[in-house]
């Protein structure tokens, strides 16, 4: 009967596919929009998922959550900068190498792909979506 219990508050393949839905309606939404808005937008959402599923402490599922959300917020990030040269200026501006910032802003593939890429993430470091107020899933207290 106790097995059943704890079962019970794993988030399940199905809870995630619910929680993905939710968050790509806000994600494909927010093009165009601040990053601040995306932000404030998704973390409602994640705490209250978080917070229903407090008693689920796999730390790798919940880090590995909170990587596809910032790939998301990197590649909306990618497709706001729209033009080479505006990826390229922002790319120095954030410490990216001048040719690297070159060669990765005209390499001819999509947001999704440029956003997982190691240019994008030593660009755009995890603490400035800390910053942002990001709610993370990984490091949620149990009270």
């Amino acid at each position: 009967a106790n097995n059943q219990r704890v079962e019970s508050f794993l988030f399940t393949r199905f809870c995630q596919t619910r929680v993905w839905a939710k968050l790509h309606k806000i994600f494909n939404t927010a093009r165009g929009t601040s990053l601040g808005w995306t932000i404030k937008a998704i973390t409602p959402i994640l705490r209250g998922w978080r917070n229903y599923y407090r008693l689920d402490d796999r730390k790798q599922y919940w880090e590995e959550m909170d990587q596809r959300i910032r790939h998301h917020l990197r590649k909306l990030i990618w497709i706001a900068w729209k033009k080479p040269k505006t990826r390229e200026r922002n790319l120095v501006k954030l410490g990216i190498d001048p040719e690297r910032a070159w060669k990765s802003s005209v390499n001819g593939r999509g947001a999704w792909w440029n956003s997982g890429q190691s240019h994008m993430n030593q660009a755009i470091k995890n603490d400035r979506f800390v910053r942002l107020g990001l709610y993370s899933l990984r490091f949620m207290e149990i009270r």
